[in-house]
């Protein structure tokens, strides 16, 4: 260990440790929030607006022949094959060897063939790409001269702007093979300017319960491969760690240590430091593993917090770390908006814009393989069919839209403002507006929101809980949707939606029910 960082850990750790003494966890869980390992009806966190388990079945051709897109778009690739199946991965992902992987060459010709539908659909609304965030699976991990095909394809497909970002997704095992230097070069070439490289832990332990182990693998291998993109001239190097995993539920701070030590030493531009959380079909939560309990989580948050700016990272938000503003991730900014678009091809990719929220394949209910396997085939066929795979949706209306904006800007803070503007313009957001009335207040008075420089945002002690406030705001229409499709439906979920459709029925508005703003409560 290196001594000097010795004595931050330490007053990270006590400032923690005083931090955690003030927060009163009874009041918090009597307004329904807590500290868990379960997913956001679609996600770890909230990130997209509305969650993917509310989307329905739609008529893809007639949503497809509506949608509109703003000057600038940007978008999403996903490539699903992947080295090895994680125990926590909820993603549509297949092995990149044996039967899965003989797939690959079929899926990335349909891949393409979307890629071409959507770039006329962009040249004919003079929209330009500003961004491409490839995902997956592990992208990185196939085939040089795969690589090398897609992104020529990609990049003289679709009408990119000039400089725009590109992000492209990696593995420890995908980034230290004999082609990986291949792989980089032909990236710059495309104008890459940012790997995202999923770590998770460096502890050996972990790493092999996780299902992340190679043959051959060693104990070194992880921060070889952050050392080999930290000297590949991409100028932006992200790393995805977790915590809360099963074997942190054994010795969670000395596990903590090594990996902020660790990650401290190599200093990429930015790290993603995730809370576990769990979607029912994933590996772990089959297996009804054991996890750390609600304060070790947050002990571990905070004192990742109090470290990580001692070493000189900004804290974004409350899981993203930069070593200056200008390294943040530009497509966060795009996933977390209902004002931007985002365009979405592969198996399972999620896009917004006008008029909706829209999904391509995504399967739910069994195991993430077996999921994912339907999906593909699902992918597959309808991009045959159509050009496109349009499959799922949720139209955005005012009333959504307004719950997007506070579940997806709380976390850099709702401009009061703008929302005034948004319900003298939209009646129909009065039975939304009503129904955040009352929690918004509850949440101001316990400490976890406050209102500064016209922005309601999180307090520090409310952002220990960000993912979980922010679901709050989700609408009852969302609510009832995704746990009907998940087979969750409560007798309670099923009257708040009923009265919620009554109240729109009656189509109540600001001028007959004061708002959050009018009433001073924000």
């Amino acid at each position: 260990m290196t001594p000097n960082l010795a004595p931050a850990f330490d007053e990270a750790l006590e400032k923690a440790e005083r931090e955690l003494e003030q927060i009163c966890l009874d009041e918090i869980h009597d307004l329904g929030i807590s500290k868990t390992h379960a997913d956001l009806l679609g996600s770890h966190t909230v990130v997209t607006y509305p969650p993917l388990d509310s989307l329905r079945e739609v008529d893809g051709n007639l949503l497809f022949k509506e949608l509109r897109f703003q000057p600038e778009v940007d978008t999403y690739m996903h490539i699903p094959f992947c080295e090895y199946p994680c125990k926590f991965c909820p993603y549509t992902t297949l092995s990149i060897s044996g039967r899965d992987g003989e797939q690959m060459p079929g899926y990335m010709d349909v891949l393409k063939i979307e890629i071409a539908t959507w770039g006329r659909k962009l040249r004919e609304q003079n929209t330009k790409v500003r961004s491409l965030y490839v995902g997956g699976g592990t992208p990185f991990a196939i085939l040089a001269e795969q690589l090398e095909d897609i992104m020529t394809f990609v990049r003289t497909t679709l009408p990119f702007a000039e400089n725009p970002e590109i992000c492209v997704e990696t593995s420890p095992h995908a980034t230290l093979q004999d082609d990986a230097q291949r792989k980089l070069e032909i990236l710059r070439k495309y104008g890459t300017t940012r790997m995202s490289i999923g770590i998770q832990s460096f502890d050996m332990e972990s790493l092999k319960d996780m299902a992340r182990t190679f043959r051959g693998h060693t104990q070194n291998d992880e921060e070889r491969a952050v050392k080999f993109l930290l000297e590949s001239r991409i100028p932006n190097i992200n790393i995805d760690m977790i915590q809360d995993l099963p074997l942190q539920s054994k010795d969670y701070l000395e596990r903590l240590k090594d990996d902020l030590f660790k990650v401290v030493e190599l200093k990429p531009q930015h790290v993603t430091w995730y809370n576990l959380r769990l979607r029912p079909e994933t590996a772990y939560a089959r297996h009804d593993v054991k996890l750390v309990t609600e304060k070790q989580s947050l002990h571990t948050r905070l004192t990742i917090w109090n470290f990580m700016e001692a070493v000189g990272y900004v804290v974004l938000e409350g899981d993203r770390f930069a070593l200056a503003q200008s390294y943040e991730d530009k497509f966060r900014q795009t996933r977390g908006s209902v004002d931007t678009d985002l365009l979405g091809m592969g198996v399972s990719a999620y896009s917004h814009l006008h008029p909706g929220f829209f999904h391509n394949p995504r399967e739910i209910g069994s195991t993430v393989r077996a999921d994912s396997q339907r999906a593909v085939q699902k992918y597959i066929q309808k991009v045959m069919e159509n050009g496109h795979a349009i499959t799922y949706g949720f139209p955005l209306t005012d009333d959504e839209l307004l719950a997007g904006k506070f579940a997806l800007g709380l976390k850099r803070g709702v401009p009061l403002e703008e929302i005034h503007e948004f319900l003298s313009v939209s009646p129909e957001c009065g039975p939304y507006n009503n129904m955040i009335l009352r929690p918004s207040t509850k949440l101001i008075e316990s400490g976890l929101l406050e209102v500064t420089d016209g922005k309601v945002r999180f307090t520090r002690i409310g952002r220990l809980f960000e993912n979980e406030i922010c679901a709050t705001f989700y609408s009852p229409r969302v609510r009832y949707l995704a746990h009907e499709r998940r087979g969750t439906i409560t007798e309670e979920i099923r009257q708040n939606y009923q009265n919620y459709r009554v109240a729109q029925e009656l189509n109540l508005t600001r001028s007959e029910q004061p708002s959050i703003l009018s009433m001073g409560v924000l």
